[in-house]
């Protein structure tokens, strides 16, 4: 008898990879988040397959009310789905060869004990714009390009069915996902 694979999980990033935000304080949040076309049926179909978290680089108060946004206008609430919601608190940071800092996130934190209960490190992707934030954890990173505004973007209308195709495979680390744009395309 063989055992049914877990629930894979999909970790998202926020800032140009769903979103685009800038200040703004004529915005009741002083705020205002352009949302990447697509949003909101990206997430409805990326859910049928995956449960959802997010990690993200900015402050805890940028992403609530990013989340809130984008419920507001897609009507998924990936905030109260989500199974963990880290901001840049849960970061490592990196000086560059210029001396700049810049933040990591360490897939080895999908190690924690609760989070391997639930999710084999097998069985978690990460989709992020950067993959700098990646670089101790590639096998999970699904790229995508960056987004700050342009309405023509079609890339959560692809990346949605692709991540899809995905979610059977035994050991997601295994899968090469680098110019999944161009397999994607060819479908």
């Amino acid at each position: 008898m063989t055992v049914p694979l877990p629930r894979p999980l999909l970790v998202l990033d926020l800032d140009e990879t769903l979103w685009h935000g800038v200040p703004d304080q004529t915005a009741p949040s002083g705020v205002r988040f352009g949302l990447r076309p697509f949003l909101g049926q990206f997430l409805q179909t990326v859910s049928q397959g995956y449960d959802l978290a997010v990690w993200t680089a900015a402050s805890e108060d940028w992403m609530l009310c990013g989340l809130d946004a984008a419920q507001q206008a897609t009507g998924f609430d990936l905030r109260g789905q989500a199974v963990f919601l880290w901001a840049r608190d849960r970061c490592a940071w990196r000086r560059s060869e210029t001396g700049e800092l810049h933040p990591r996130k360490p897939a080895r934190k999908f190690r924690a004990g609760w989070l391997r209960a639930r999710y084999p490190r097998s069985r978690i992707l990460a989709v992020d714009d950067l993959a700098s934030t990646y670089a101790c954890g590639y096998g999970h990173l699904v790229k995508v390009t960056s987004w700050t505004g342009a309405q023509d973007d079609t890339e959560l209308l692809r990346l949605g069915p692709y991540l899809l195709t995905l979610a059977a495979q035994p050991d997601l680390c295994q899968v090469e996902k680098r110019g999944w744009q161009a397999r994607s395309a060819a479908d």
